[in-house]
């Protein structure tokens, strides 16, 4: 493996960043900048190469913990927490802008998913969120309702609507990831939404989307085939 010094003038990121501008450079050439050094037979850039082909995308390094990048072979504990620190900057940034535009904007599923998919991302088990809104379909409260491998199983609808009754709710939204990526819903989590659908419409207040959330897309319950029967009154089991 080439040694950064070896490179073309313009095939080092350094050099590439200060003629052509950072905006040029690659997502490895990006990570090479912030290792910065390498070991004996790895530079940085083939570090960051190797983080890119297990990663697959920048997006799927955020939240990843310190730990995860100390087990790439050339990256020391420093790198590993100047990672993990670039990545938690990104992080707070892109939340505080979400909530900036929520403060006057109506939420919406894409609004929620930009700023929770990187909260989520990375994380090794299921998190189980209630958004309550107002009228107006701002936030007046979130919490994490369950934290762990079965969400919709464990996570109660007698909660969810104490907690509508108590903040007034008058819309909400469900959301929970899925660490392995897989988009589709479970059978559990069909039941579970259709249930809770039903018995927040008896206090007079509606769910306006359910979202499974994953590094890089959500799925809607809303706008997909489960739109017809949130629609409907189901009977409650």
């Amino acid at each position: 493996m080439a040694k950064i010094q070896d490179l073309g003038f313009l095939e080092k990121p350094r050099e590439k960043a200060e003629r052509f501008g950072i905006d040029k450079l690659t997502d490895s050439e990006l990570l090479a900048l912030i290792i910065n050094v390498g070991t004996i037979g790895h530079s940085s850039l083939d570090i960051a190469r190797e983080m890119m082909r297990e990663a697959k995308s920048l997006n799927t390094l955020i939240g990843k913990p310190y730990e995860y990048y100390l087990s790439f072979k050339g990256i020391n504990k420093v790198n590993a927490l100047k990672l993990t620190a670039v990545y938690e900057i990104l992080k707070r940034i892109n939340e505080k802008q979400q909530l900036i535009y929520e403060e006057n904007n109506a939420v919406t599923s894409e609004t929620l998913f930009r700023r929770y998919s990187l909260s989520l991302a990375g994380q090794s088990v299921e998190h189980f969120i209630l958004v309550i809104l107002n009228k107006n379909k701002q936030i007046i409260f979130e919490t994490t309702l369950y934290k762990g491998d079965n969400s919709c199983s464990v996570v109660s609808s007698r909660e969810i609507i104490r907690l509508l009754s108590i903040h007034n709710g008058y819309y909400f939204y469900l959301i929970h990831n899925h660490p392995n990526g897989n988009l589709k819903p479970s059978q559990s989590d069909i039941e579970f939404t259709l249930t809770v659908n039903n018995k927040a419409k008896q206090i007079g207040v509606n769910l306006l989307d359910h979202l499974i959330i994953t590094d890089k897309d959500y799925y809607s319950f809303f706008k997909d085939e489960l739109t017809q029967d949130l629609d409907e009154e189901t009977p409650i089991s």
